[in-house]
């Protein structure tokens, strides 16, 4: 070794030395740590987990130091080997790297609290230590409890949010690592994201992984295709591999059990061929965001910003205990469990919930329970079409949150109480209901509430004869929409485009908006939204006097009625083509209807267009 050499060796060693000095406050002393049962552990990549206890003191026996101090606390031992490597200095840098960066994540609920580390670098271990979460992981949770889907909605919104606050830090932070073993449930039912950093710090340094069930080996199958082919972990990758954790109860590839036959099916196919469909049946907008994660193309995925934009505004519930086995349902499950049938177009199961919710928060007192109900209500009877009764419900709901404070209460309240009183035909007063709701939003970041403003504003405007202003408040909408990651709002917002662009005559933009809204709620499950829209573009098609066209929406449009017989499962909802539909009609009976009531003349379309020719929103 030449003399420049050995001083680089040098200088580097010392420079190691000096970074890893930084987490002197976080290291703590090995006679502190009392692990409970030596052969009991968890599953855990890059190592094993032990349930241990932390005692305040190294140097008292135990009892003294409980006497002394308190009791200890219960806390998760990660061990991990470390491999014989040549270059020590790099070691520690990537290990003081990446536990600096966990350090200063505490502000975050939903990722594992660092309490510190225990390293012995030339004996070939280190020790990582954070609080013991008694649920486990999130796949042994659900598998041991029943239950509903809003409870494991929760879940996969506390890993979202966790996830979307890593990558949201300048520079982006990537978990690197995400799967069903990472992440637990803690004593509050809430998921948490663990062994943060570890998988770069395995890649970058000397660390190997222990020979168990759940080395490398059971991380393959959660690998996006282009880590498998070398390429640094990044936000995308994270998002690919959180999409399997909405499969809960389904390991990637569990059917296949040699590493290489795994790799081979990722490379050959990125989107798993897996049943989510039909096992997500009650939530077909997470499966239509699961297949978007799984995009082969990382720069297509959509962030983790975009998908907790979907999961934030889906009917979900913290898990509690009383609810194992459908024994026992608290208010909270009730009241979402309402919406969610809401959703799917079962008005009396979402009444039934609602009303059996609003009963318990009754006998609680619960103020604060008995307005979400009544939102929830007033959202609910606005996908009936009974517009008379949701305003009034509407009305009751924004007094509570007027006396609560309750500013986003007031918001959504206001959206229901303008949006009914718009369907009822009172065009002025509905605008300052819109628009106080909109300023809300705004102001609070809520990007899916204020295009479902921006969209009913724009149809006020269009009500009233302002064509292009309102088509400069769908547009907002639709860039909102987009740009948040909002595909409910986007197809609601091109289907109102669609209209305006008819009632301009500019009939090939407003079929080239319908069409992706018909693509969109197709895609997403939404049969409310699908029969609208292609009612609309059937509608469009009579008017330019493409009958074949216009017969063949009809025909998809009573499919999608007999799957959605209400016709409404939208947040806002969109009201149905009234008297147009009727169950004995057929599409070929309706379009001779249509032909026998057709204007021949292209002068006065535009007229007709405003006033009674398409199916009023």
């Amino acid at each position: 070794m030449s003399m420049i050499e050995d001083r680089e060796k040098r200088h580097a060693r010392t420079q190691a030395e000096e970074e890893y000095k930084k987490l002197e406050e976080f290291r703590i002393d090995r006679r502190r740590i009392v692990i409970l049962d030596v052969d009991y552990q968890r599953s855990g990549g890059y190592g094993i987990v032990r349930q241990a206890e932390l005692y305040h003191s190294g140097y008292l026996p135990t009892w003294l130091a409980s006497r002394q101090y308190g009791p200890p606390q219960l806390v998760a031992v990660k061990q991990i080997k470390i491999s014989a490597v040549d270059n020590m200095p790099d070691l520690k840098r990537a290990f003081t790297k990446e536990m600096l960066v966990w350090s200063q994540l505490k502000a975050h609920s939903g990722i594992a609290k660092f309490l510190g580390f225990y390293a012995d670098f030339q004996g070939g271990e280190a020790w990582l230590l954070s609080p013991w979460e008694p649920n486990g992981s999130v796949s042994e949770f659900i598998r041991s409890h029943s239950r509903e889907v809003p409870e494991k909605l929760s879940l996969v919104y506390d890993t979202i949010e966790a996830l979307a606050f890593l990558h949201q830090l300048d520079p982006p932070v990537c978990h690197g690592d995400i799967k069903s073993a990472n992440v637990l449930v803690d004593a509050n039912f809430k998921a948490i994201l663990c062994d943060f950093g570890l998988a770069r710090l395995h890649e970058d340094s000397g660390f190997r992984r222990l020979e168990t069930s759940t080395g490398f080996k059971g991380s393959i199958g959660w690998c996006s295709p282009e880590i498998l082919n070398g390429v640094p972990r990044a936000p995308a990758s994270d998002v690919y591999s959180w999409a399997w954790l909405i499969m809960t109860g389904k390991l990637p590839y569990e059917e296949t059990i040699v590493d290489f036959v795994i790799i081979r099916q990722i490379f050959e196919s990125p989107l798993p061929q897996v049943d989510g469909k039909s096992r997500l049946s009650d939530c077909l907008q997470v499966w239509e965001l699961m297949t978007r994660c799984w995009n082969g193309d990382p720069l297509q995925r959509p962030t983790a910003r975009m998908c907790r934009t979907t999961v934030t505004y889906l009917p979900r519930c913290t898990p509690t205990p009383g609810n194992a086995n459908h024994q026992k349902r608290s208010a909270s499950l009730l009241e979402n469990l309402g919406d969610l049938k809401s959703w799917k177009g079962n008005p009396e199961k979402s009444f039934m919930y609602l009303n059996d919710a609003m009963r318990l928060y009754q006998e609680e007192e619960d103020t604060r329970g008995i307005a979400s109900v009544l939102r929830k209500q007033a959202a609910a009877t606005v996908r009936t079409t009974d517009f008379v009764e949701a305003r009034t419900i509407a009305t009751t709901a924004l007094e509570h949150c007027r006396t609560l404070n309750d500013t986003l209460g007031i918001a959504e309240s206001s959206y229901y109480l303008g949006f009914s009183v718009l369907m009822l035909g009172e065009t002025d007063e509905a605008l300052p209901f819109l628009r106080e709701s909109l300023e809300i939003r705004r102001t609070h970041g809520d990007d899916v509430g204020a295009v479902q403003c921006l969209e009913r504003i724009g149809v006020v405007q269009r009500c009233k004869g302002q064509e292009l202003e309102a088509l400069s408040t769908l547009d907002e909408a639709v860039a909102l929409a987009s740009r948040s990651g909002d595909r409910l709002g986007l197809a609601n917002a091109l289907h109102a485009v669609g209209f305006t662009q008819t009632a301009l005559s500019d009939f090939a933009k407003a079929a080239e908006a319908l069409s992706e809204a018909i693509t969109i709620a197709r895609n997403i499950g939404w049969e409310g939204g699908l029969s609208v829209t292609l009612n609309s573009m059937g509608s469009l098609k009579m008017w330019l006097g493409d009958y074949d066209a216009a017969e063949e929406l009809f025909k998809s449009r009573f499919q999608s009625l007999d799957a959605s017989r209400t016709g409404l499962l939208s947040r806002g909802g969109w009201r149905s083509w009234e008297n147009a539909f009727e169950d004995d009609q057929t599409p070929t009976k309706l379009l001779r209807g249509w032909r026998k009531r057709a204007y021949c003349g292209r002068n006065c379309r535009n007229q007709r267009l405003r006033k009674t020719s398409l199916p009023p929103l």
